[in-house]
């Protein structure tokens, strides 16, 4: 296994495979102009959504091109109905006020804008016309810059839908500026999409879960905020963290930058554990006290960068879901970043790493409970928040078997991504698959940056490898007998 890189200068995500093309189409508000004149004026925004609309609104007007996007595809094994997909997305946005919001920025700060269900009717176009195909080899550049093209955070519509129809079935995709939703909604997004068609098509009805306003999370945050003193759990936490350096986490290796500019980036990937490696780290986690499958991973992020520049002390930052029952399945960018942070013990023990490791992660999610916005303005007040610039590095993990909609044929197929820009980071994400562990990355587009991040990841997996054999319950997991979940 070694690490993979996308193509250089392209938003093109980085697949695992190859979903097939076919003639592009696409659902569009039926009048955004009316859209737009319905809107009202609802509050405010997030700690991370007002800081994404400003980064976002600087951006613009260097003429940067917009790239901060999330976006997910899916096949779907079924000829396409273009008008009964009409009426799933008309259905799915309305159910969703964060999909009918758009942000501005004023002399007020930002303003969130949200439009009535009755002006959202959803049509079906063919961009290309209805004879043009796209290959399948071009078809994940096209609809990354489609995605990037037909967002923005002020746009009224919040979420861009596209598909290739052809050879039987077709290929879905959803993507929307990042202000207005996160890896897993974009999960939720595909679940409900694909529950509503399929009602569509069949003619029977649907039952979905009710789903909370995300006006009603933002209000959440700031009363969570308020709360926020000098000797919360968080603020401590983040107060400790930033002491190890003085300034907020980079990356664990050296990315051959000249100065502290982010610079044009590319994407990497690379397998860390097959699946029976995967399943027997499941047993290490179950079999050893106080040891979690996060504990494990970071433990081997914090061991592979001793390993590598001999930094024995490890800081990250990572994010964590913030939405409690009553918003588990609302659309919108609900969560929070909080700091990991541990000291590596040259030739210790790796499920004893594990261990300090898990408490670490631990750590950070009490910590997330505190808006990050109020825990940097507490330290700002007492003159403990150093000079920041631009984004930490930051490290996200997810168990994609336990995903909504992961056992339907074609919700289990969705693959997600991130937009891709210029980075100074090298962010991680880290997902637990059917078929084993993988890492994704985007990284400085330079030799010295690829070099590096492919011994760093080439080590982790090492890493990785060291903790499994240091268990004698992986032994039999290891040999090829599976764990069924």
């Amino acid at each position: 296994m070694t690490v993979v890189f996308g193509a250089a200068a392209t938003p093109e995500p980085l697949l695992r495979r190859q979903f097939p093309g076919g003639t592009p189409i696409e659902w569009s508000l039926c009048s955004p102009d009316a859209a737009l004149q319905a809107a009202r004026v609802t509050g405010g925004a997030t700690f991370l959504q007002t800081e994404h609309v400003v980064t976002s609104t600087a951006a613009r007007a260097r003429g940067d091109e917009h790239r901060s996007v999330v976006g997910a595809v899916a096949r779907f094994d079924t000829p396409l109905d273009p008008a009964a997909m009409a009426a799933a997305l008309t259905a799915f946005v309305r159910r969703h006020d964060e999909l009918r919001s758009y942000y501005t920025l004023g002399e007020v700060g930002v303003e969130r804008y949200v439009i009535p269900q009755t002006h959202i009717e959803m049509v079906a176009q063919w961009p290309l016309g209805r004879s043009r195909r796209v290959d399948a080899a071009d078809a994940g550049d096209y609809l990354a810059n489609r995605i990037s093209v037909a967002t923005a955070f002020d746009s009224p519509q919040s979420m861009h839908f596209g598909a290739f129809d052809g050879d039987g079935g077709f290929t879905f995709y959803l993507g929307a500026d990042h202000v207005h939703g996160d890896g897993y909604s974009l999960w939720l997004a595909m679940d409900e999409i694909n529950a509503l068609y399929r009602a569509e098509t069949s003619g029977t009805s649907v039952k979905l879960t009710d789903v909370a306003s995300f006006d009603s999370y933002v209000a959440d945050e700031h009363r969570r905020a308020a709360r926020v003193r000098a000797d919360d759990i968080g603020v401590k936490a983040w107060r400790e963290a930033l002491a190890i350096k003085g300034s907020l986490p980079d990356s664990p290796v050296p990315l051959g930058l000249d100065d502290d500019a982010p610079a044009p980036a590319v994407r990497c990937r690379r397998d860390l554990l097959t699946a029976d490696e995967a399943d027997a780290l499941d047993i290490v986690s179950a079999s050893s006290s106080w040891v979690t499958i996060a504990g494990c991973l970071f433990s081997a992020l914090a061991s592979a960068q001793y390993l590598c520049t001999g930094e024995k002390r490890f800081f990250t930052t990572t994010a964590l879901a913030t939405r409690g029952p009553e918003f588990e399945f609302t659309q919108g960018w609900a969560c929070n970043f909080a700091p990991v942070y541990f000291d590596v013990e040259p030739g210790a023990d790796p499920i004893e790493l594990a261990r300090t490791a898990s408490v670490a992660v631990k750590r950070a999610k009490n910590a997330a409970a505190a808006p990050i916005g109020a825990v940097l303005q507490v330290l700002a007040r007492s003159g403990e928040l150093p000079q920041m610039a631009g984004s930490p590095q930051m490290v996200t993990y997810i168990d994609h078997r336990r995903l909504p909609g992961i056992d339907d044929p074609t919700v289990g197929t969705t693959v997600g991504f991130p937009g891709i820009g210029k980075t100074k980071n090298s962010n991680l994400w880290l997902s637990r698959m059917v078929d084993g562990l993988v890492v994704e990355s985007q990284i400085p587009d330079n030799d010295v940056a690829r070099a590096n991040i492919n011994r760093y990841l080439d080590t982790v997996a090492a890493q990785l490898r060291a903790l499994l054999e240091s268990a004698d319950s992986a032994v039999t997991a290891i040999a090829g007998t599976r764990v069924r979940q």
